[in-house]
């Protein structure tokens, strides 16, 4: 079960992102936000027993949200920690005067934060399996912690290039300043320390009046080779699956924010796909829509629903690809949801890819899955799904939302009862948690296709890494989802696998 429920409050993506894999590797129920008005909203539905906040943040800061929490008699139970990278005594002292019970120094020591977490929760240390996988050395790198330094450092490329370019243009101070803030943060968080020197140095000469210019140009030109130099020796190459699926594919992508399609445009270039730009106020039934091999095409609330069809029409059975906020894919039409191959609801780029991949594998058949999968049924009125999961509250929570759609579920808290269950009644989906005891899931989902069970099969799992999603998919799997999920996106989900059927 999901231990102690924190919520991390901090204007950086990456260092919410880190903190989340962190956390959540050891153990904590891990919500995050990235303004802190948008956290004291959040806790009217979600009590976390501690607030890990960053101080420094635009609009409200992490002192007076702090204030806000302890002066609410419904919140004021709730612990506090704050992340400050300020050496300052003073800073340090606000944040106690504000009610926070400590403050946390970047960059963050990630072989104590947690032991430093539960101590202050009243905790006791995480007691380990007594046999289980090598515990990570003191200071490593948790999970996926790779990927999301490569993907700092890829942006950080890009967006230097462009504060360099714009020094002859135009220049826009506020977001220059606001992105060398981050990166500062970031960098010291990541273990960057040249970066977050050299970030912190631009942000000074930024506030210096007048603006020395050349000064600028040097630290931004020390910035990007920095980027440039560092990414050089951490960017592995893509996974041959990638490139198989992806190496010379037309990608349209229709509507995405310009930041959003400069990631992908990079990511598409590392497995030599094409991809081409469109406006969502271009001619979505074009023909130039249409002689691409796939389309994502971002979502927004209130989008015209005929010109949707349209796309949708357009792109071809299996080639529209949906993406945008969760919330926003699982409010369509259900027709619309019927017409994506694949949703995409999270935007990192290694995200991205792997879902088109699957959409190109199942469009083309061109790449071969391990194991057996004949036989699959689709389109069925009332379809039958096991949910396989070691977590109780899970386990209801999921059960109730899909009965609630008029599938019949059956559950189980380990491989062993899955697997019986699986054999004895052969349902149509079966939904398998990663890491439950007994057999884990990759090992069920193995004995299913060496049996050749008719059964399709979703991967839950809080695992980040391509690697573990690709072995799931070359032992046969069918989809993933990672935890933590909106239940809505899993039954529609289902619901698309139960449609289409799938076959290698």
């Amino acid at each position: 079960m999901p231990g102690a429920p924190i919520l991390v409050v901090d204007d950086s993506r990456v260092n919410l992102k880190l903190m989340r894999l962190l956390l959540t590797f050891e153990g904590f129920d891990v919500r995050t936000s990235e303004r802190a008005e948008e956290a004291l909203q959040m806790l009217d539905s979600f009590r976390p027993a501690l607030v890990l906040t960053d101080i420094q943040m635009p609009g409200m800061d992490g002192v007076e949200m702090t204030r806000r929490i302890k002066g609410d008699h419904r919140t004021s139970g709730i612990k506090v920690a704050a992340l400050t990278a300020s050496t300052s005594k003073l800073d340090n002292q606000r944040a106690i005067e504000a009610g926070c019970e400590d403050y946390i120094s970047r960059p963050v020591d990630t072989s104590t934060l947690a032991a430093r977490l539960r101590n202050l929760l009243g905790e006791k240390p995480l007691a380990r399996p007594a046999i289980a996988a090598p515990a990570p050395k003191p200071n490593s790198p948790a999970p996926d912690v790779g990927t999301l330094r490569q993907r700092f450092l890829r942006q950080g490329v890009d967006f230097s290039r462009e504060f360099l370019e714009s020094l002859d243009t135009r220049l826009d101070s506020v977001r220059m300043s606001g992105q060398l803030h981050q990166w500062a943060g970031s960098g010291e968080t990541l273990e960057f320390p040249t970066i977050a020197k050299l970030a912190r140095s631009g942000e000074e000469l930024l506030a210096e009046s007048p603006l020395r210019a050349e000064a600028l140009r040097e630290g931004l030109t020390n910035l990007y080779l920095t980027f440039d130099e560092l990414l050089r020796g951490e960017d592995p190459p893509p996974p041959d699956y990638f490139l198989q699926a992806l190496r010379g594919k037309r990608i349209a992508l229709v509507g995405l924010p310009p930041d959003r399609s400069d990631e992908i445009c990079a990511a598409l270039a590392r497995v030599e796909a094409r991809p081409r730009l469109f406006s969502i106020t271009d001619e979505l039934e074009s023909q130039s829509i249409r002689e691409c091999d796939l389309t994502i095409l971002h979502v927004q609330q209130g989008m015209d629903a005929e010109r949707l069809s349209a796309m949708a029409a357009g792109a071809g059975a299996g080639q529209l690809l949906l993406a945008g906020e969760r919330a926003d894919l699982m409010n369509m039409a259900p027709g619309m949801q019927a017409a994506a191959a694949e949703y995409l609801g999270a935007w990192e780029p290694e995200e991205v890819l792997m879902r088109l991949a699957l959409a190109s594998t199942r469009t083309t058949s061109r790449l071969v899955v391990q194991g057996p999968k004949a036989g699959r049924r689709g389109g069925v009125a009332s379809p039958s799904v096991l949910l396989a999961d070691d977590d109780p509250i899970v386990l209801a929570l999921l059960r109730s939302i899909l009965r609630n759609y008029g599938m019949q579920c059956q559950t189980a808290e380990n491989g062993q009862e899955a697997l019986r269950a699986i054999r004895e009644t052969k349902p149509h989906v079966a939904v398998l948690d990663v890491s439950m005891p007994g057999p884990d899931g990759y090992e069920v989902l193995t004995a299913i296709r060496e049996e050749n069970l008719p059964t399709l099969v979703v991967m839950l799992s809080a695992r980040q890494q391509e690697t573990d999603i690709l072995k799931g998919f070359q032992l046969g799997a069918d989809d993933y989802l990672i935890k933590p999920f909106n239940p809505l996106e899993l039954v529609a989900r289902v619901k698309r696998l139960l449609r289409q059927g799938v076959h290698a």
